[in-house]
C-alpha cells in the first residue's frame, strides 16, 4: 500500500473518532490538522483530510485548498462530517462551495453523519446552531420538509450519528477492494 495519512480538524470529537477508524483500516498515521507540517505532505502519495460541515464549508479545508500546487499526483480524498440530511442537493451544495474553484475540482468527498449535542455547543457555534433552528421554526408549515423536520429535531434534542460503516466505502478506496 502506498504512504497514507489522516488528517482531520475536529472540535467536537466526531471527525477524530472517524479519523482514527480510518487510520486502524488502513494501517495508517492520523494527526490533527493544528499538529501537522505542510512540509510532511511529501511523505506521502494519499492524502485523506477530514473536518466538519459548518455553513456549508469543511472547517480546516484550506489546509488542502492552499497546497494543492505541493499535492500534484498525489490521491487527495476528503470526508465531511456533518448533521445535516444528505439529500442531491445537499451534496451538490457542499461540492459547489468546497470543491467548484478549478485547483480542488476531482477531489473525491464522502459524508459522513457526526454528532450533536446542544448543551456542549457555546459561543458562535450555539449562535449559528440557534439560528437555524430558528429560521427551520419559521418556515411556513407548507414548505417544511421532512428533512427539515428531521435536522430541527436533531438542533433540538441532540442526535448522535456516528456509525463505522460510514468509513467503508473511503476504506475500499484506498485498499483497492
Amino acid at each position: 500500500m502506498d504512504r497514507t495519512i489522516v488528517i482531520y480538524k475536529s472540535k467536537y470529537g466526531a471527525t477524530e473518532k472517524y479519523a482514527q477508524w480510518i487510520g486502524q483500516e488502513l494501517d495508517c498515521p492520523v494527526v490533527s490538522a493544528d499538529d501537522f507540517n505542510k512540509k510532511d505532505f511529501e511523505k506521502y502519495d494519499n492524502i485523506i483530510f477530514g473536518g466538519g460541515v459548518h455553513a456549508g464549508g469543511v472547517t480546516g479545508f484550506d489546509l488542502i485548498r492552499k497546497s494543492m500546487r505541493k499535492l500534484a499526483g498525489k490521491k487527495v480524498v476528503v470526508f465531511a462530517v456533518g448533521l445535516n440530511v444528505m439529500q442531491p442537493e445537499t451534496r451538490q451544495q457542499l461540492r459547489d462551495i468546497n470543491f467548484s474553484k478549478k485547483k480542488v475540482r476531482g477531489i473525491t468527498c464522502y459524508y459522513c453523519p457526526g454528532a450533536y449535542d446542544p448543551s456542549k455547543v457555546k459561543g458562535m457555534d450555539a449562535m449559528i446552531m440557534n439560528m437555524m433552528k430558528k429560521m427551520l421554526e419559521d418556515k411556513k408549515e407548507s414548505e417544511v420538509t421532512e428533512d427539515d423536520r428531521l435536522l430541527l429535531a436533531r438542533v433540538t434534542e441532540g442526535a448522535d450519528l456516528i456509525d463505522r460503516k460510514y468509513i467503508e466505502p473511503i476504506v475500499r478506496e484506498f485498499k483497492g477492494e
